[in-house]
Protein backbone atom coordinates (compact mmCIF):
# COMPACT_ATOMS: atom_id res chain seq x y z
CA UNK A 1 0.00 0.00 0.00
CA UNK A 2 1.29 3.58 -1.30
CA UNK A 3 1.21 5.75 1.53
CA UNK A 4 0.63 9.75 0.21
CA UNK A 5 2.46 12.38 1.76
CA UNK A 6 -0.11 14.57 4.09
CA UNK A 7 0.67 17.71 2.25
CA UNK A 8 -0.26 15.72 -0.90
CA UNK A 9 -3.62 14.53 0.72
CA UNK A 10 -6.10 17.32 -0.95
CA UNK A 11 -4.60 17.00 -4.23
CA UNK A 12 -5.42 13.65 -4.06
CA UNK A 13 -9.00 14.07 -3.24
CA UNK A 14 -9.27 16.49 -5.72
CA UNK A 15 -8.74 14.08 -8.47
CA UNK A 16 -10.42 11.35 -7.32
CA UNK A 17 -13.39 13.70 -7.18
CA UNK A 18 -12.82 14.97 -10.68
CA UNK A 19 -12.37 11.41 -12.22
CA UNK A 20 -15.99 10.75 -10.23
CA UNK A 21 -17.75 13.67 -12.55
CA UNK A 22 -16.31 12.49 -15.74
CA UNK A 23 -17.95 8.78 -15.13
CA UNK A 24 -14.57 7.11 -13.97
CA UNK A 25 -16.96 5.27 -11.28
CA UNK A 26 -18.18 2.11 -11.13
CA UNK A 27 -20.72 1.17 -14.19
CA UNK A 28 -24.64 0.50 -12.75
CA UNK A 29 -25.80 -2.77 -12.75
CA UNK A 30 -28.13 -3.18 -16.12
CA UNK A 31 -25.38 -2.15 -18.54
CA UNK A 32 -24.83 1.38 -18.03
CA UNK A 33 -28.06 2.47 -17.60
CA UNK A 34 -29.90 4.56 -14.76
CA UNK A 35 -32.58 2.57 -12.68
CA UNK A 36 -36.07 3.80 -12.63
CA UNK A 37 -39.02 3.60 -10.34
CA UNK A 38 -42.24 2.03 -12.27
CA UNK A 39 -45.18 3.80 -13.50
CA UNK A 40 -47.93 3.86 -11.22
CA UNK A 41 -51.08 2.56 -12.66
CA UNK A 42 -54.32 4.40 -12.65
CA UNK A 43 -57.76 4.72 -14.30
CA UNK A 44 -58.76 8.04 -15.95
CA UNK A 45 -62.45 9.44 -16.64
CA UNK A 46 -62.63 12.47 -19.38
CA UNK A 47 -64.22 15.26 -18.32
CA UNK A 48 -67.39 15.94 -20.30
CA UNK A 49 -70.47 18.15 -20.62
CA UNK A 50 -73.43 15.68 -18.32
CA UNK A 51 -76.64 16.46 -16.47
CA UNK A 52 -75.91 17.09 -12.66
CA UNK A 53 -78.63 16.97 -10.09
CA UNK A 54 -77.96 18.99 -7.08
CA UNK A 55 -78.52 18.28 -3.21
CA UNK A 56 -78.58 20.38 -0.72
CA UNK A 57 -76.85 18.97 2.66
CA UNK A 58 -77.87 19.83 5.97
CA UNK A 59 -77.83 17.86 9.49
CA UNK A 60 -80.28 16.85 12.16
CA UNK A 61 -81.68 14.79 14.88
CA UNK A 62 -83.20 11.73 14.39
CA UNK A 63 -86.83 11.76 16.29
CA UNK A 64 -89.05 8.76 16.78
CA UNK A 65 -92.31 9.62 15.33
CA UNK A 66 -94.10 8.35 18.38
CA UNK A 67 -92.55 8.70 21.46
CA UNK A 68 -94.28 8.97 24.62
CA UNK A 69 -93.05 9.56 28.08
CA UNK A 70 -94.81 8.06 30.59
CA UNK A 71 -95.17 9.31 34.30
CA UNK A 72 -97.16 8.64 37.65
CA UNK A 73 -99.26 11.25 38.87
CA UNK A 74 -99.72 10.18 42.27
CA UNK A 75 -96.40 9.84 44.55
CA UNK A 76 -95.90 6.80 46.48
CA UNK A 77 -94.00 3.41 46.08
CA UNK A 78 -93.58 1.15 43.00
CA UNK A 79 -95.48 -1.68 44.07
CA UNK A 80 -95.49 -2.87 40.58
CA UNK A 81 -93.51 -3.61 37.60
CA UNK A 82 -93.92 -5.65 34.40
CA UNK A 83 -92.18 -8.90 34.93
CA UNK A 84 -88.62 -8.94 33.04
CA UNK A 85 -88.69 -5.73 31.89
CA UNK A 86 -86.04 -4.04 30.28
CA UNK A 87 -84.84 -1.02 28.43
CA UNK A 88 -85.73 -2.40 24.32
CA UNK A 89 -87.94 -4.57 25.17
CA UNK A 90 -91.18 -4.61 23.25
CA UNK A 91 -94.60 -3.59 24.40
CA UNK A 92 -98.16 -3.88 23.89
CA UNK A 93 -100.48 -0.46 23.65
CA UNK A 94 -102.67 -0.95 26.66
CA UNK A 95 -100.20 -3.46 28.50
CA UNK A 96 -99.98 -2.42 32.35
CA UNK A 97 -95.95 -1.35 32.51
CA UNK A 98 -95.84 -0.23 36.26
CA UNK A 99 -97.78 0.94 39.02
CA UNK A 100 -97.25 2.65 42.36
CA UNK A 101 -99.25 2.18 46.02
CA UNK A 102 -103.14 1.63 44.87
CA UNK A 103 -104.64 0.33 47.70
CA UNK A 104 -106.27 3.55 48.74
CA UNK A 105 -107.00 4.65 45.18
CA UNK A 106 -108.66 1.32 44.64
CA UNK A 107 -110.61 1.81 47.81
CA UNK A 108 -111.84 4.78 47.00
CA UNK A 109 -112.63 3.52 43.69
CA UNK A 110 -114.26 0.53 44.72
CA UNK A 111 -116.32 2.48 47.33
CA UNK A 112 -117.16 5.04 44.29
CA UNK A 113 -118.66 1.90 42.06
CA UNK A 114 -120.55 0.59 45.39
CA UNK A 115 -122.27 4.10 45.73
CA UNK A 116 -123.11 3.40 41.62
CA UNK A 117 -124.47 0.18 41.85
CA UNK A 118 -127.20 1.05 44.71
CA UNK A 119 -127.71 4.22 42.86
CA UNK A 120 -128.55 2.53 40.26
CA UNK A 121 -130.87 0.05 42.54
CA UNK A 122 -132.99 3.03 43.86
CA UNK A 123 -133.43 4.35 40.52
CA UNK A 124 -134.95 0.99 39.36
CA UNK A 125 -136.95 0.98 42.71
CA UNK A 126 -138.47 4.41 41.93
CA UNK A 127 -139.15 3.54 38.22
CA UNK A 128 -141.26 0.66 39.43
CA UNK A 129 -143.05 2.82 41.61
CA UNK A 130 -143.75 5.09 38.72
CA UNK A 131 -145.07 2.45 36.93
CA UNK A 132 -147.16 1.09 39.76
CA UNK A 133 -148.33 4.89 39.93
CA UNK A 134 -149.29 5.43 36.56
CA UNK A 135 -151.11 2.24 35.96
CA UNK A 136 -153.43 3.02 39.28
CA UNK A 137 -153.81 6.79 37.78
CA UNK A 138 -155.14 4.98 34.68
CA UNK A 139 -157.84 2.73 36.65
CA UNK A 140 -158.80 5.52 38.84
CA UNK A 141 -159.54 7.88 35.76
CA UNK A 142 -161.48 4.89 34.37
CA UNK A 143 -163.01 4.76 37.69
CA UNK A 144 -164.10 8.50 37.26
CA UNK A 145 -165.39 8.73 33.79
CA UNK A 146 -167.63 5.50 34.50
CA UNK A 147 -168.91 7.30 37.56
CA UNK A 148 -169.72 10.58 35.38
CA UNK A 149 -171.24 8.96 32.77
CA UNK A 150 -173.71 7.06 35.61
CA UNK A 151 -174.21 10.50 37.56
CA UNK A 152 -175.61 11.55 34.14
CA UNK A 153 -177.62 8.85 33.76
CA UNK A 154 -178.88 8.98 37.59
CA UNK A 155 -177.24 5.31 38.05
CA UNK A 156 -174.73 6.74 40.56
CA UNK A 157 -174.85 9.23 43.85
CA UNK A 158 -173.15 12.25 43.67
CA UNK A 159 -171.26 11.48 47.01
CA UNK A 160 -169.79 7.75 44.41
CA UNK A 161 -168.75 10.22 41.71
CA UNK A 162 -167.05 12.66 44.14
CA UNK A 163 -165.24 9.86 46.12
CA UNK A 164 -164.72 8.62 42.25
CA UNK A 165 -162.71 12.33 41.44
CA UNK A 166 -160.80 12.21 44.77
CA UNK A 167 -159.38 9.22 44.10
CA UNK A 168 -157.92 10.60 40.45
CA UNK A 169 -156.77 13.34 41.94
CA UNK A 170 -155.00 11.17 44.73
CA UNK A 171 -153.90 9.03 41.88
CA UNK A 172 -152.15 11.93 39.96
CA UNK A 173 -150.35 12.91 42.67
CA UNK A 174 -148.91 10.29 43.33
CA UNK A 175 -147.76 10.13 39.74
CA UNK A 176 -146.30 13.31 40.31
CA UNK A 177 -144.25 11.91 43.56
CA UNK A 178 -143.12 8.97 41.93
CA UNK A 179 -141.56 11.09 38.74
CA UNK A 180 -139.96 12.87 41.04
CA UNK A 181 -138.26 10.58 42.49
CA UNK A 182 -137.10 8.55 39.50
CA UNK A 183 -135.75 12.32 38.52
CA UNK A 184 -133.74 12.43 41.98
CA UNK A 185 -132.42 9.01 41.86
CA UNK A 186 -131.10 9.85 38.20
CA UNK A 187 -129.60 12.64 39.44
CA UNK A 188 -127.93 10.26 42.23
CA UNK A 189 -126.97 7.90 39.31
CA UNK A 190 -124.61 11.02 37.55
CA UNK A 191 -123.28 11.84 40.76
CA UNK A 192 -122.21 8.02 41.46
CA UNK A 193 -120.61 8.20 38.07
CA UNK A 194 -118.74 11.32 37.98
CA UNK A 195 -117.52 9.76 41.97
CA UNK A 196 -116.48 6.53 39.57
CA UNK A 197 -114.69 8.94 36.73
CA UNK A 198 -112.68 10.52 39.77
CA UNK A 199 -111.56 7.73 41.23
CA UNK A 200 -110.57 6.28 37.82
CA UNK A 201 -108.75 8.81 37.29
CA UNK A 202 -107.27 8.17 40.51
CA UNK A 203 -105.98 5.15 39.85
CA UNK A 204 -104.79 6.10 36.39
CA UNK A 205 -102.66 8.33 38.07
CA UNK A 206 -100.94 5.35 39.88
CA UNK A 207 -100.53 3.54 36.80
CA UNK A 208 -98.34 3.80 33.86
CA UNK A 209 -100.11 1.73 30.87
CA UNK A 210 -98.61 2.07 27.27
CA UNK A 211 -100.35 4.18 24.90
CA UNK A 212 -98.62 2.68 22.22
CA UNK A 213 -97.05 -0.31 20.68
CA UNK A 214 -93.32 -0.11 20.69
CA UNK A 215 -90.07 -0.27 22.54
CA UNK A 216 -88.95 0.86 25.98
CA UNK A 217 -85.85 3.44 25.51
CA UNK A 218 -85.57 4.50 28.85
CA UNK A 219 -86.59 3.21 32.29
CA UNK A 220 -85.61 5.26 35.60
CA UNK A 221 -87.97 3.22 38.38
CA UNK A 222 -87.06 -0.01 40.11
CA UNK A 223 -89.78 -1.89 42.56
CA UNK A 224 -89.82 -1.06 45.81
CA UNK A 225 -88.23 2.65 45.37
CA UNK A 226 -90.16 5.72 46.30
CA UNK A 227 -91.60 8.18 43.17
CA UNK A 228 -92.14 11.38 43.40
CA UNK A 229 -94.05 13.74 40.30
CA UNK A 230 -91.63 16.64 40.80
CA UNK A 231 -88.96 14.45 40.60
CA UNK A 232 -89.21 14.34 36.81
CA UNK A 233 -87.09 16.91 34.99
CA UNK A 234 -89.06 18.41 31.97
CA UNK A 235 -87.26 21.42 31.28
CA UNK A 236 -85.00 20.19 28.49
CA UNK A 237 -84.94 16.50 26.68
CA UNK A 238 -81.92 15.41 28.33
CA UNK A 239 -83.05 15.79 31.94
CA UNK A 240 -86.44 14.63 31.09
CA UNK A 241 -84.85 11.48 29.97
CA UNK A 242 -82.90 10.64 32.70
CA UNK A 243 -85.39 11.41 35.06
CA UNK A 244 -89.33 10.29 33.56
CA UNK A 245 -90.33 6.91 34.50
CA UNK A 246 -90.68 4.70 31.21
CA UNK A 247 -89.99 6.35 27.77
CA UNK A 248 -91.45 4.42 24.84
CA UNK A 249 -90.81 4.68 21.46
CA UNK A 250 -92.20 3.20 18.18
CA UNK A 251 -89.13 2.94 16.01
CA UNK A 252 -90.96 1.96 13.30
CA UNK A 253 -90.65 5.75 11.51
CA UNK A 254 -88.56 8.27 12.28
CA UNK A 255 -88.81 12.48 11.37
CA UNK A 256 -85.64 14.74 11.40
CA UNK A 257 -85.99 18.14 11.70
CA UNK A 258 -83.55 20.54 9.90
CA UNK A 259 -82.28 24.03 9.63
CA UNK A 260 -81.55 25.16 5.84
CA UNK A 261 -80.30 28.64 4.58
CA UNK A 262 -82.72 30.86 3.03
CA UNK A 263 -80.32 30.62 -0.23
CA UNK A 264 -81.31 26.90 -0.75
CA UNK A 265 -85.16 28.11 0.12
CA UNK A 266 -86.02 27.64 -3.99
CA UNK A 267 -84.47 23.47 -3.76
CA UNK A 268 -86.43 22.00 -1.54
CA UNK A 269 -90.25 21.69 -1.96
CA UNK A 270 -92.77 19.29 0.12
CA UNK A 271 -92.35 15.43 -1.41
CA UNK A 272 -88.51 15.83 -2.08
CA UNK A 273 -86.28 13.08 -1.50
CA UNK A 274 -83.78 13.00 0.76
CA UNK A 275 -80.76 10.16 1.75
CA UNK A 276 -80.24 9.76 5.03
CA UNK A 277 -76.86 8.27 6.74
CA UNK A 278 -76.21 7.78 10.28
CA UNK A 279 -73.30 9.87 11.75
CA UNK A 280 -72.53 7.83 14.66
CA UNK A 281 -69.20 5.98 15.54
CA UNK A 282 -67.87 7.68 12.13
CA UNK A 283 -64.49 8.92 12.07
CA UNK A 284 -64.26 12.85 11.95
CA UNK A 285 -66.80 13.88 13.90
CA UNK A 286 -70.28 15.05 12.98
CA UNK A 287 -70.91 14.63 8.95
CA UNK A 288 -68.88 11.29 8.93
CA UNK A 289 -66.08 10.68 7.00
CA UNK A 290 -67.46 10.97 3.31
CA UNK A 291 -68.29 14.72 3.96
CA UNK A 292 -65.13 15.54 5.89
CA UNK A 293 -63.18 13.91 3.21
CA UNK A 294 -64.34 16.09 0.51
CA UNK A 295 -65.47 19.29 2.67
CA UNK A 296 -64.19 22.28 0.76
CA UNK A 297 -66.41 25.01 2.55
CA UNK A 298 -70.25 25.54 1.11
CA UNK A 299 -70.77 23.84 -1.63
CA UNK A 300 -69.01 20.43 -0.72
CA UNK A 301 -71.48 19.49 1.30
CA UNK A 302 -73.75 19.07 -1.23
CA UNK A 303 -72.60 16.02 -2.33
CA UNK A 304 -73.57 12.61 -0.98
CA UNK A 305 -70.45 10.65 0.03
CA UNK A 306 -68.37 9.67 -2.78
CA UNK A 307 -69.16 5.76 -3.73
CA UNK A 308 -72.49 5.14 -1.65
CA UNK A 309 -74.73 4.51 -4.77
CA UNK A 310 -77.38 2.79 -2.50
CA UNK A 311 -78.36 4.62 1.26
CA UNK A 312 -79.83 1.93 2.75
CA UNK A 313 -82.01 4.68 4.53
CA UNK A 314 -84.17 7.07 2.90
CA UNK A 315 -86.94 9.59 3.17
CA UNK A 316 -89.01 12.28 1.85
CA UNK A 317 -89.54 15.93 2.74
CA UNK A 318 -93.26 16.63 4.29
CA UNK A 319 -93.10 20.12 5.50
CA UNK A 320 -90.89 23.48 4.52
CA UNK A 321 -91.83 26.00 6.69
CA UNK A 322 -92.94 28.98 4.81
CA UNK A 323 -90.58 31.71 6.71
CA UNK A 324 -87.18 32.42 8.34
CA UNK A 325 -85.61 32.50 11.48
CA UNK A 326 -84.83 36.17 11.68
CA UNK A 327 -81.50 35.91 13.42
CA UNK A 328 -80.14 32.38 11.67
CA UNK A 329 -82.01 33.50 8.10
CA UNK A 330 -82.65 29.64 7.80
CA UNK A 331 -86.23 27.85 7.17
CA UNK A 332 -87.10 24.74 8.98
CA UNK A 333 -87.78 21.17 6.98
CA UNK A 334 -88.69 18.20 8.22
CA UNK A 335 -88.17 14.57 6.68
CA UNK A 336 -90.26 11.62 7.17
CA UNK A 337 -88.16 8.74 6.69
CA UNK A 338 -89.79 6.02 4.14
CA UNK A 339 -87.22 3.03 4.24
CA UNK A 340 -84.53 1.91 6.53
CA UNK A 341 -85.87 3.16 9.95
CA UNK A 342 -84.77 0.71 11.84
CA UNK A 343 -81.30 1.60 11.23
CA UNK A 344 -81.45 4.32 13.01
CA UNK A 345 -81.95 5.11 17.06
CA UNK A 346 -84.10 7.86 18.60
CA UNK A 347 -81.72 10.76 19.23
CA UNK A 348 -78.96 10.05 16.71
CA UNK A 349 -77.25 12.70 15.14
CA UNK A 350 -77.51 12.02 11.20
CA UNK A 351 -76.62 13.73 7.58
CA UNK A 352 -79.05 14.23 4.62
CA UNK A 353 -79.00 15.06 1.23
CA UNK A 354 -82.42 16.46 -0.02
CA UNK A 355 -82.62 15.95 -3.90
CA UNK A 356 -83.05 19.37 -5.29
CA UNK A 357 -83.81 20.86 -8.66
CA UNK A 358 -83.92 19.59 -11.97
CA UNK A 359 -80.67 17.47 -13.28
CA UNK A 360 -78.40 20.73 -15.02
CA UNK A 361 -75.87 20.10 -18.09
CA UNK A 362 -73.11 21.35 -16.59
CA UNK A 363 -68.77 20.33 -17.56
CA UNK A 364 -67.98 17.70 -14.60
CA UNK A 365 -65.84 15.12 -13.63
CA UNK A 366 -65.94 11.79 -11.16
CA UNK A 367 -65.87 13.00 -7.86
CA UNK A 368 -63.26 10.35 -7.46
CA UNK A 369 -61.16 12.22 -9.18
CA UNK A 370 -61.28 15.41 -6.66
CA UNK A 371 -58.60 15.56 -3.80
CA UNK A 372 -58.27 18.33 -1.03
CA UNK A 373 -55.38 19.65 0.33
CA UNK A 374 -56.71 22.34 3.34
CA UNK A 375 -59.46 21.46 2.02
CA UNK A 376 -58.88 23.31 -0.94
CA UNK A 377 -59.75 20.74 -4.34
CA UNK A 378 -57.32 19.96 -6.73
CA UNK A 379 -57.47 16.76 -9.49
CA UNK A 380 -54.55 15.46 -11.55
CA UNK A 381 -54.90 15.78 -15.53
CA UNK A 382 -53.41 13.16 -17.31
CA UNK A 383 -51.46 14.47 -20.16
CA UNK A 384 -51.37 11.44 -23.33
CA UNK A 385 -48.54 12.33 -25.12
CA UNK A 386 -46.01 12.76 -22.46
CA UNK A 387 -47.55 10.29 -19.94
CA UNK A 388 -47.24 12.02 -17.29
CA UNK A 389 -49.88 13.91 -14.52
CA UNK A 390 -50.17 17.33 -13.76
CA UNK A 391 -51.70 18.64 -10.75
CA UNK A 392 -54.46 21.89 -10.63
CA UNK A 393 -56.14 23.67 -8.57
CA UNK A 394 -60.16 23.02 -9.08
CA UNK A 395 -62.96 25.32 -8.84
CA UNK A 396 -66.55 23.18 -8.47
CA UNK A 397 -69.85 24.24 -9.18
CA UNK A 398 -73.56 21.78 -7.94
CA UNK A 399 -72.62 18.41 -7.34
CA UNK A 400 -74.34 14.77 -7.90
CA UNK A 401 -74.06 11.73 -6.28
CA UNK A 402 -71.69 10.51 -8.85
CA UNK A 403 -70.33 13.86 -10.87
CA UNK A 404 -69.29 17.07 -9.94
CA UNK A 405 -69.37 20.38 -11.85
CA UNK A 406 -65.90 21.97 -12.39
CA UNK A 407 -65.86 25.76 -13.31
CA UNK A 408 -62.13 25.94 -13.48
CA UNK A 409 -58.99 23.60 -13.73
CA UNK A 410 -59.79 21.39 -16.44
CA UNK A 411 -61.28 21.67 -19.69
CA UNK A 412 -64.04 19.41 -21.65
CA UNK A 413 -62.32 17.04 -23.09
CA UNK A 414 -59.03 16.41 -21.15
CA UNK A 415 -58.71 13.49 -18.57
CA UNK A 416 -58.45 13.10 -14.94
CA UNK A 417 -57.41 10.16 -12.77
CA UNK A 418 -59.75 8.68 -10.81
CA UNK A 419 -58.37 5.27 -9.51
CA UNK A 420 -54.72 5.86 -7.86
CA UNK A 421 -54.45 9.18 -7.71
CA UNK A 422 -53.73 8.78 -3.73
CA UNK A 423 -50.08 7.16 -4.53
CA UNK A 424 -48.52 9.89 -7.79
CA UNK A 425 -47.58 13.28 -7.71
CA UNK A 426 -47.63 16.21 -9.86
CA UNK A 427 -44.69 15.55 -12.77
CA UNK A 428 -45.37 11.72 -12.21
CA UNK A 429 -44.95 8.73 -15.43
CA UNK A 430 -48.15 6.93 -15.25
CA UNK A 431 -49.59 4.02 -16.84
CA UNK A 432 -53.31 4.08 -17.60
CA UNK A 433 -54.92 0.65 -16.79
CA UNK A 434 -58.75 1.80 -17.62
CA UNK A 435 -60.65 4.86 -18.93
CA UNK A 436 -64.63 5.46 -17.90
CA UNK A 437 -66.52 8.30 -19.25
CA UNK A 438 -67.92 9.33 -22.44
CA UNK A 439 -65.03 8.60 -24.63
CA UNK A 440 -64.63 4.83 -23.22
CA UNK A 441 -68.47 4.42 -24.25
CA UNK A 442 -68.17 5.35 -27.81
CA UNK A 443 -64.99 3.74 -27.69
CA UNK A 444 -66.56 0.25 -26.62
CA UNK A 445 -69.99 1.50 -29.16
CA UNK A 446 -67.71 1.28 -32.03
CA UNK A 447 -65.92 -2.07 -31.12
Amino acid sequence: MVRIPRFLRPIAIGITLALTACGGGAEPEGGGETATAPAASVRVAQAAIQPIESFVYAQGTARATRREFLSFQQAGRVTYLRPGLEVGDFVRQGQLLARVEPARAQSEFAQAEAGLAGARTELSVAQATLAEAQAQLELARATFERFAILLEQNSASQQEYDEAEAQLEQARAAVRRAEAQVAANRAQLGSARAQVDAAQVTVSDTRIVAPISGQVARLNIERGRYFAPDLVQAGDESSALSSVPIVVIDTSAFEITVDIPSFSSGSVSVGDEALIRSNEGMAGGPGGTGAARRSDGASAVNVPPSGDTEFVIRGRVTAVSPSLDPLSRTFQVKIRTTSGARELRDGEFVSLWIGGSDPQEALSIPVEAIRYTNNRPFAFVYNRETKKVERRQLELGQGGSDLRAVTSGVRRGEWVVTAGNGRIDDGDVVRVIGRSGQAARRKANSQ
